[in-house]
């Protein structure tokens, strides 16, 4: 049954959106390991019971769970939790669960490197091209960091901000597209390694490098520049996840 493959989980599901929070309970299990890989889940029949909900709501709910690469629905062998290689690495909810040392860090390390790739690329970018709208917000998003260094959540806002002006700066709709699903991580990342100190004096340091390459109109040192940061983030990151309890 699904109450003891999740002791404790509450599971009264409210009357709206009933398949969206079946589909919470089971990737937070999932994705935070607690349904290791290879685990059968319960039938239909044993899931709606457990949930209270209908079975259509709970075929709905597996179905949502199977595009995202988490589970396996095979008719006759039942349905079973796959490995983290299986997993969307740009589902916004997967995203948003990322944490923790195991399969999940092997995740978050993949996209820690496409982001490196994407976002040297989009500085370079948005050296040649940003304008001075863009200018002006950069400097705005680092007058937001600099006012914060002590005020992590806040230093984030202008954090974030910085990297969204590049990507429009770079003034490519596909490579906007493509980092749209990273901004999860992003958050992620900067919440993680924001809160340890002396971390935000160096990232600050680091925009300001990056933002004074764009400005000169320099796309190797901006590429650089983002290079380096994003080496430095990655390191943070990992070093904090493999630490973690």
């Amino acid at each position: 049954m699904i109450g003891q493959l999740l002791p404790g989980m509450n599971v009264t599901v409210a009357p709206r959106r009933l398949h969206a929070q079946v589909v919470e309970a089971l990737m937070q299990a999932i994705v935070g390991g607690r349904l290791a890989p290879g685990t059968a889940l319960p039938t239909e029949a044993e899931m709606s019971a457990q949930f209270g909900v209908s079975r259509s709501v709970i075929r709905e709910a597996l179905r949502v769970l199977g595009e995202k690469g988490l589970i396996d629905v095979r008719h006759g062998s039942g349905t079973r939790v796959t490995t983290a290689d299986h997993w969307d690495p740009l589902d916004p909810a997967v995203l948003g669960l990322l944490h923790g040392p195991g399969p999940q860090a092997e995740v978050l390390r993949d996209l820690l490197e496409a982001r490196k790739i994407v976002e040297c690329e989009v500085a370079a970018l948005a050296a040649e091209r940003a304008g001075p709208a863009e200018l002006a917000a950069l400097d705005d998003a680092l007058a937001t960091m600099s006012a914060n260094l002590d005020d992590p959540p806040a230093f984030v806002v202008g954090d974030s901000a910085f990297h969204l002006t590049l990507v429009r700066a770079a003034r490519n709709r596909v490579l906007e597209r493509m980092a749209q699903p990273m901004r999860e991580l992003l958050s992620y990342a900067q919440a993680l390694t924001d809160a340890v100190p002396g971390v935000l004096g160096r990232a600050l340091s680091e925009h300001q490098a990056i933002a004074d390459a764009v400005r000169r109109r320099d796309p190797a040192a901006a590429r650089s520049a983002m290079r380096l940061h994003l080496a430095h983030t990655e390191r943070d990151v990992i070093a904090l996840m493999e630490d973690a309890p």
